[in-house]
């Protein structure tokens, strides 16, 4: 099972995630001769705490994607009363390390909310329930295998 293995940062599990239209959307543009976006690269989070992958709306205003829907996220913050997002199709890279090809999830709806300056993304439970996550805070690494 291909792995990479990580330094946790003073934030925590922090990785690099490149983010792109998904993969019909890919198939469609190419099919009508159209270029690809460039995918945009970030800061995620690895966020057991987090149901689904979350994006910060400036890491993908570049890829001229139109929301799929609208969904409700609850957080300590939000306490009682639900705070609304607009849902995205896209498709998630996440580079491995050497001589490790990296973990493509073709096509994800994931939300985006407001998470800079801090983070710009949370790599929710959406995507880790396809990997092994193995936190090791007393040698301050993780490892994420998929």
């Amino acid at each position: 099972m291909p792995n990479i293995n990580l330094n946790n940062q003073p934030g925590g599990p922090l990785l690099t995630v490149l983010v792109g239209v998904s993969a019909p959307r890919a198939g469609a543009l190419t099919a009508a001769s159209r270029p690809l976006p460039p995918p945009s690269q970030g800061i995620f989070l690895v966020d057991t705490g987090a149901s689904s992958t979350c994006v910060d709306p400036e890491l993908i205003k570049n890829l001229g994607l139109q929301p799929t829907g609208r969904t409700a996220i609850s957080t300590p913050s939000t306490a009682d009363s639900p705070h609304y997002c607009d849902q995205y199709d896209v498709s998630l890279f996440i580079p491995g390390g050497a001589g490790v090809g990296g973990h493509i999830v073709g096509a994800i709806p994931i939300i985006t909310t407001h998470l800079r300056p801090q983070l710009d993304g949370l790599l929710g439970r959406d995507v880790l329930d396809s990997c092994v996550l193995i936190y090791n805070g007393s040698a301050d690494i993780f490892t994420l295998a998929y």
